[in-house]
């Protein structure tokens, strides 16, 4: 049986690049969707834009460390290889890093800003430059252009490890499209823990938005896990035998134990549970906090198992 090769910083780093994306993804659609001419949810484009570079930055150094020779990680941005993965992967996590930066600073705020540069050495005081006047025209393009690249980036996340045909754990573009959802579905969970920790809490509209964006795309991440399943029962040997890993195999517990029971199929029961009132029609929709914040916390350990089961269990299958 094989050794698995990547550990736990890969499964990190997938995880926390997905979990970047999916911020991206909803701050971005919370810039777009209007209420006359102001965003219709300000705090949902504000604090995704606020949290979303964070992730991805660390993910990404535990990438580079995982290398080995961490001080040749320049290498990758010498020359652009688009038969290479990791070479188009490494350029995507480029921009889409500072595609966040840029957004992030275009969401904090101006009082923000000018006590950052009050506390900055006085050599450094010609940076009170950084808060330009046309600072936040700059949002809604930089939703419009991150959009793609964070959609890219979730697809990336499964692609990376698609692209090695001698795991049939793997070998399947379903992987990217599972990927792709749990990292847009993270996103929405760690919005929704966010702000409901938040003294002022979850607001009722908030709420609304991201647990029907949730929702779907927990449905979205159901009716692909099932296809995959399914696509590998009926592969040829290697694939059924790689597929046993978690239908019977040692990481059965972990996948529908911990991953499609408590990080799928519970959050998605009780995020219906709180949509209750507005599936009914009822007038009256204040959702609970507690629930809020356990269901967001099920789906992001949800997210995290999934790659932790992924990488392992794809690394010890192999074709014969």
């Amino acid at each position: 049986m094989p050794e698995p090769r990547w550990g736990w910083l890969i499964v990190l780093y997938l995880f926390l690049g997905g979990l970047s994306a999916g911020l991206f993804f909803v701050s971005a659609l919370a810039t777009y969707l209007q209420r006359g001419s102001d965003p219709a949810y300000p705090r949902l484009a504000r604090v995704g834009a606020l949290l979303a570079p964070w992730p991805v930055a660390l993910g990404s150094a535990l990438l580079v460390f995982d290398l080995g020779h961490w001080y040749r990680f320049y290498k990758l941005f010498i020359t652009f290889q688009w038969r290479s993965p990791m070479s188009i992967g490494a350029w995507l996590l480029a921009a889409f890093a500072g595609i966040t930066l840029l957004s992030f600073w275009s969401w904090l705020s101006a009082e923000s800003l000018d006590a950052w540069v009050r506390r900055l050495p006085r050599r450094l005081r010609f940076l009170r430059g950084i808060n330009p006047p046309w600072r936040e025209s700059l949002r809604r393009p930089l939703a419009m252009v991150g959009f793609p690249v964070a959609l890219g980036v979730g697809i990336y996340t499964g692609v990376l490890l698609g692209a090695v045909q001698a795991r049939p754990f793997w070998n399947t573009n379903l992987v990217a499209q599972i990927f792709l959802f749990s990292a847009m579905s993270t996103g929405c969970a760690l919005l929704i823990l966010a702000l409901s920790l938040r003294r002022a809490g979850l607001e009722a509209g908030e709420a609304r938005l991201l647990f029907s964006l949730d929702i779907v795309l927990i449905v979205l991440e159901f009716f692909v896990v099932l296809p995959y399943l399914i696509h590998g029962a009926l592969s040829p040997l290697a694939v059924r035998e790689a597929i046993g890993l978690v239908m019977g195999g040692p990481f059965t517990v972990p996948f529908w134990v911990l991953f499609f029971t408590l990080g799928l199929l519970l959050p998605l029961v009780l995020e219906l549970w709180e949509m209750r009132p507005v599936l009914l029609d009822k007038e009256t929709f204040h959702p609970s906090r507690t629930l809020a914040a356990l269901s967001a916390v099920l789906v992001l350990f949800g997210g995290l198992v999934l790659r932790y089961v992924f990488v392992f269990a794809g690394q010890v299958s192999a074709f014969q």
